[in-house]
């Protein structure tokens, strides 16, 4: 794949709720390129959909990585927490182990075991499942994975290509949430618009 131009992290919606800014805030403190920032995009337009409200539940928790328990149990980054991963292999299988553990029967994998991204966005129709989820204890967790995740291999190239490849089927998965959210609430910024639609 071309490694795209740079792309800035999108900014933060003038009428977003307190707790979206916050936490818009903690995820593009660092930048970690275009393909994250695809993310955060995609994201946004989730949860100005959603109107930055709360969701129907929360975003199971089962073999979620500690980094990201911590993070959540600091008030989202609000009290000192840490958020370090000195074992990037072992981080990624325990990330692999619950975004595996998030994924609908309907999902696909590739020949390589990893999951399809191909045949466009979204479920086509079909229910998100534990995955349609929005507000504080939505997605959001799973884009703080990834900063935690993304700032550990930043001069790794082989580790980073693990990181790049979740971080684009994340992408995947919030760009589908993003149209099915917009089509249900009738939402102007319904087309698929993101900085990934360009580069994947």
């Amino acid at each position: 794949m071309p490694t795209p131009a740079h792309v800035p992290a999108p900014a933060c919606p003038p009428k977003a709720l307190a707790w979206f800014v916050e936490a818009h805030a903690q995820i593009t403190r660092e930048d970690l390129g275009p393909h994250y920032n695809a993310v955060v995009a995609a994201w946004i337009r989730v949860e100005a959909a959603s109107r930055y409200e709360q969701g129907p539940t929360n975003l199971p928790n089962k073999s979620r990585p500690t980094q990201v328990t911590a993070w959540i149990g600091s008030a989202r980054g609000k009290r000192a927490c840490d958020t370090s991963v000195p074992n990037p292999t072992a981080y990624a299988a325990k990330w692999q182990k619950w975004w595996d553990s998030l994924q609908l029967a309907w999902r696909e994998r590739a020949e390589d075991g990893t999951w399809a991204v191909t045949g466009g966005y979204g479920a086509n129709g079909k229910e998100w499942g534990p995955l349609y989820q929005w507000g504080v204890s939505g997605t959001l967790s799973i884009i703080a994975s990834l900063l935690f995740w993304g700032c550990a291999v930043r001069e790794d190239d082989e580790a980073r290509s693990m990181w790049e490849a979740a971080v684009l089927d994340v992408g995947w998965m919030l760009e589908g949430l993003a149209i099915t959210k917009c089509s249900a609430v009738n939402f102007e910024s319904i087309q698929c618009n993101s900085y990934l639609c360009m580069y994947v």
